[in-house]
């Protein structure tokens, strides 16, 4: 916020110019707030479109204000945001107050421009946080069934027929790890906690995707794509349970306008 307080006093006063040279006088420029409504396009499931008025500083209606002395003691006071007028205050003894008429349906409008960007906040404050595709219990059903299809291939010998025994250790053991994290994720007590299971599930789909990739059409191949699909299954369950992606947001601007009493949109194009 800028804020510009001046006090004059008998023959004191304040010039302002608008060149370093010193040669042209101006004064403070004040702009009137013009209204225009803003559409955020959010891409959220909840809440997908955000609409709210936004008052930019409308450049085709602007007055200048500059102090200056006279007979008789005045103090002038003026509080300005963004080029807009937010307060205005003025003291004097003379009879020349026509600063204040002026800007009298600029205080008003900004008055009201407040109002409503108070009133978009809380609208925009009740916008939901993102939500994951999958619960944490459906994952966990998910999970301990991937767990359950691991640990039955591998005590059917001939299911995985042509993988080594440390291939079948480490397979064995990313069951096990599975089947504990499917047991959290069953538990709603533990869905704080959910993350830290999802990601135990995702180190065993990349220590299965790790073991070698089958390249020919023997039996130890097929095994081997047995256990990448498991693994491409566990990435898939990784991925669900990860908080939907927001789309980036997209604005729309339109000015609005009034005329013989009818309102009308109409879209600034960037």
């Amino acid at each position: 916020m800028i804020g510009t307080s001046t006090g004059l006093c008998s023959c004191a006063g304040v010039t302002f110019y608008s060149d370093p040279n010193l040669q042209t006088k101006t004064g403070i420029p004040i702009y009137a707030p013009k209204p225009y409504l803003l559409i955020a396009r959010t891409g959220a499931k909840d809440k997908p479109v955000d609409i709210s008025i936004v008052h930019l500083n409308d450049s085709q209606n602007v007055i200048y204000a500059k102090p200056r002395s006279g007979f008789g003691s005045s103090s002038l006071a003026l509080a300005l945001a963004n080029g807009q007028l937010t307060s205005f205050g003025q003291q004097t003894d003379t009879k020349i107050p026509e600063l204040i008429t002026a800007l009298g349906g600029i205080i008003s409008t900004r008055a009201t421009a407040a109002k409503t960007e108070a009133e978009a906040a809380q609208i925009r404050s009740g916008i939901s946080t993102l939500q994951a595709a999958v619960s944490p219990v459906d994952a966990g059903i998910n999970v301990d069934k991937v767990a359950d299809e691991i640990q039955e291939k591998i005590k059917n010998k001939v299911a995985l027929r042509g993988l080594t025994d440390s291939e079948l250790q480490t397979i064995l053991s990313a069951a096990q790890a599975l089947k504990s994290a499917a047991t959290a994720l069953l538990n709603p007590s533990n869905a704080p906690s959910a993350s830290m299971y999802f990601e135990q599930v995702k180190a065993q789909a990349d220590i299965l995707s790790k073991l070698p990739t089958p390249t020919a059409s023997t039996q130890r191949d097929s095994s081997l794509q047995i256990v990448q699909a498991w693994a491409s299954e566990l990435n898939k369950l990784f991925d669900s349970v990860q908080p939907e992606k927001k789309s980036p947001p997209t604005f729309e601007l339109y000015e609005i306008k009034e005329t013989g009493g009818t309102t009308k949109l109409l879209k600034i194009d960037p």
